[in-house]
């Protein structure tokens, strides 16, 4: 058998035989969030090059400016049109300088904003992703400790690059004399030079630790030195401590490779240090957000926070009071932008979604939200709006599907850059479809038609319309939703039959099936719109028909399949996995593992997830109390058994290490002598290979005994740490893979499946 396709040679059943054990390219055909790899894979550098220079431009603008005022750049576009695309090209592509791209993945609701926005940018800070290739805290700490330490050497007396760069052999007895300052006022200059890149000429800085070597300077001895150049040099109020600390910190991370200072310091430290009068929880996190702000304006590195798919960040679960939610979301935004200067705020967002929020929030919060942005080369900028590609652009998004496929062919050469394809199907596709996505689904099942010659001998052919000039609707009754349908002739496998009943020349009740749901074997969605009477026009006149009533449409089932959500989950669960490696990296992400806890337990009371004997009656996903940022937050959970009594558990996180694992556990256990009683039993999480108590915390722990409160440790490994950070983001790619308007499948046997060991650690336990 052979087919031919216009413009293209034959398809024969060897080269068919190929493509099909190739599989389809476009299955995996949109990315779920901008750090997946789908994106790296298929990016198409001219796709959106005018948006993205236009977004680099605007972060440049805190890059020359630092104190920029902060401002809000609404990316808007339809579903599927490439808006985690453009994100991920701006936080991993190859244009553009290096910024802290900051990217939610939850939205902690019941946490006060700008709390919960420092938190994100730490947990980015000290986790082990990247961006553009480096690790935040690497790139960062680089920068910081070059800027630094090459202040220090060159604030150095003469004598004292001696005491650095000592002459060999007769060292000590040479400084007497005072042989051999020349030489180790030539090395220190040398190194002071190196660190600041003056002798790279345009070229990438040499790595740090890299200049120290050939320096013939020890790590150590540089983390001495830029230590005591920060105390001498940084005043004793608030911000010069806090300052003091995070270089010490980042000194630490870079030069000996120790994150837990810094990590420590940022989640624990800077709450106990020594205040003339204790401030407020609010205010002990503006005054860290200042300082982290500081630092990094100092190198000229911006903050973008960037929040995606905006609907299912906000809209955790439908039965959210979605007004209420979106309100304190984009008041939070506007607070942040009344007390920091120096954050852009990029929200990538339906058009549908922002029409419908913004419009509906006060005065004020408007006023800031569409304040426009001025852009020197680009004029004003108020939102920017994603449009559907033209041909040219699709036809190279379709090259980059195709051409891993293509390689494997021995006679690609003699094959057209988009084979199977014809240039014609992707003008008709590009022209008829109003989203990317639209079009690569479209592909997707053309390519399954041509490669896999999938049936459509249900199929209504675009011939089949020829004759028909249009279709009137009889509006005699007044209770039924009338709307004219009329074929889309652009779309080659798109559009929608009527059913009617059978006279010559109308439509049978087999056309109903559309040819895309012909080619892929599924059932039709029920039109949403009843049709009384129509006219068909034709070269033998007009034929006047009545329409039996259609159905309304019923509610969207689920497709999932057990092995599509375990497929999103590994993915998920590997990308937080490599995140939490880092030694620091799991302090820095206690409140975003919180968040991911709070998520899950409340996903399992909706799915009614069991544990034994027992299942959840409520779920608070986080509560919070006391004035420790940090500490005071846990999740509650009440668990009932059978007909008995619920117990209100209460369960946290506790990951504090070394002087500040005391207070974590003063603060995790007072939340038992609230009154009213909050929590009837405390569960911690706490990491395996840390699970030893002693000391001020065996004491604390010994007391909340004699007062009878129930409490009891789980050790928990790092695998289970990445569940509860990945689970809010696979939860968001469960809901991106529906379709519109479809509900979440049943995810009991799913999160049972894997999280078997984890939800037996947050529940009561369970006789065996």
């Amino acid at each position: 058998m052979t087919a031919t396709l216009t413009g293209t040679r034959p398809l024969t059943d060897r080269t068919r035989e190929q493509l099909r054990r190739a599989g389809n390219p476009f299955r995996n055909y949109f990315a779920r969030n901008p750090d997946d790899d789908v994106c790296a894979r298929y990016h198409v550098a001219e796709l959106f090059a005018a948006e993205r220079d236009l977004l680099h431009s605007i972060i440049d603008l805190y890059r020359h400016d630092p104190n920029t005022h902060s401002e809000v750049v609404p990316i808007l576009g339809n579903k599927g049109a490439g808006k985690t695309h453009l994100l991920h090209s701006i936080k991993h592509g190859a244009g553009g300088q290096w910024q802290l791209l900051v990217n939610p993945g939850v939205f902690q609701k019941e946490t006060d904003f700008l709390e919960y926005m420092l938190f994100q940018i730490i947990d980015t800070l000290l986790g082990g992703g990247r961006q553009k290739g480096s690790r935040p805290l690497d790139y960062i700490g680089d920068s910081l400790v070059r800027r630094l330490l090459g202040l220090a050497i060159r604030d150095l007396s003469s004598d004292e690059k001696v005491e650095l760069f000592p002459p060999p052999g007769i060292g000590r007895w040479a400084r007497r004399l005072g042989i051999g300052h020349t030489q180790a006022n030539e090395r220190a200059d040398w190194l002071a030079d190196q660190l600041s890149g003056a002798s790279d000429f345009g070229r990438a800085p040499t790595a740090v630790l890299q200049s120290l070597t050939d320096a013939g300077l020890s790590p150590t001895r540089a983390f001495d030195l830029m230590v005591a150049y920060v105390q001498k040099t940084e005043p004793r109020n608030t911000a010069g401590l806090m300052r003091r600390a995070i270089f010490a910190g980042f000194a630490k991370a870079v030069l000996l490779k120790d994150e837990s200072d810094l990590a420590n310091f940022l989640t624990y430290g800077f709450a106990e240090l020594d205040f003339n009068v204790k401030p407020g929880r609010q205010d002990l996190v503006l005054a860290l957000f200042k300082v982290m702000m500081d630092v990094l304006r100092g190198l000229k590195i911006p903050v973008v926070v960037a929040f995606d798919q905006l609907e299912d960040l906000l809209l955790a679960r439908r039965t959210d009071d979605c007004h209420r939610i979106a309100e304190a979301f984009f008041a939070g935004i506007v607070q942040v932008m009344h007390q920091l200067d120096g954050v852009c705020f990029l929200i990538f967002a339906e058009r549908g979604l922002w029409n419908r929020f913004v419009p509906s929030l006060d005065g004020y919060i408007q006023d800031r939200l569409n304040n426009p942005v001025h852009v020197p080369g680009h004029g004003t900028v108020k939102a920017l709006r994603l449009e559907a590609p033209p041909a040219p652009l699709v036809r190279c998004v379709i090259e980059a599907r195709m051409q891993p496929v293509l390689e494997t062919m021995p006679d690609s050469d003699a094959m057209s850059d988009i084979f199977p394809f014809t240039d014609e199907h992707i003008t008709r596709i590009a022209k008829s479809e109003p989203t990317l996505r639209d079009m690569l689904q479209q592909f997707r099942h053309l390519y399954d038609h041509v490669v896999y010659e999938t049936t459509e001998s249900t199929a209504m052919p675009v011939e089949s319309f020829d004759n028909i000039a249009r279709m009137t609707i009889d509006e005699n009754g007044d209770d039924d939703a009338i709307v004219p349908l009329l074929p889309s002739l652009e779309r080659p496998f798109g559009y929608a039959a009527v059913s009617l009943n059978p006279i010559p020349g109308a439509l049978s009740t087999a056309d109903t099936k559309s040819r895309v749901d012909a080619l892929l074997g599924h059932d039709p969605e029920p039109m949403a719109v009843t049709f009384k009477s129509v006219d068909i026009i034709s070269d033998n006149g007009v034929q006047n028909v009545i329409a039996p009533k259609i159905l309304p449409p019923q509610p969207s089932r689920s497709t999932f399949s057990g092995a599509a959500l375990a497929d999103m989950w590994d993915q998920e669960f590997r990308a937080a996995r490599r995140k939490l490696e880092p030694e620091g990296s799991l302090t820095g992400a206690t409140r975003e593992l919180q968040a991911g806890l709070g998520m899950f337990l409340a996903t399992c009371h909706e799915h009614g997830v069991k544990v034994g004997p027992w299942r959840m009656q409520h779920v608070v996903p986080e509560w919070s109390y006391g004035e420790h940022p940090t500490y005071g937050l846990i999740t509650l959970a009440h668990w009932a058994c059978k007909d008995g009594q619920p117990w209100k558990v209460g369960i946290g996180l506790f990951m504090a290490k070394g002087a500040g694992k005391p207070k974590d556990l003063e603060v995790k256990l007072s939340v038992m002598d609230a009154r009213p009683i909050v929590v009837d039993h405390l569960i911690l999480l706490r990491p395996e290979d840390d699970l030893t108590i002693s000391g001020k915390s065996k004491t604390l722990w010994t007391e909340a005994e004699k007062k009878g409160h129930h409490a009891r440790l789980e050790a928990v490994t790092l695998d289970a740490f990445a569940m509860l950070y990945s689970f809010p983001r696979w939860l968001a790619a469960v809901r991106e893979s529906l379709q519109e308007g479809a509900p979440l499948p049943n995810l009991a046997d799913s999160i049972q499946d894997k999280c078997e060991k984890l939800l037996e650690q947050v529940c009561m336990p369970v006789q065996q």
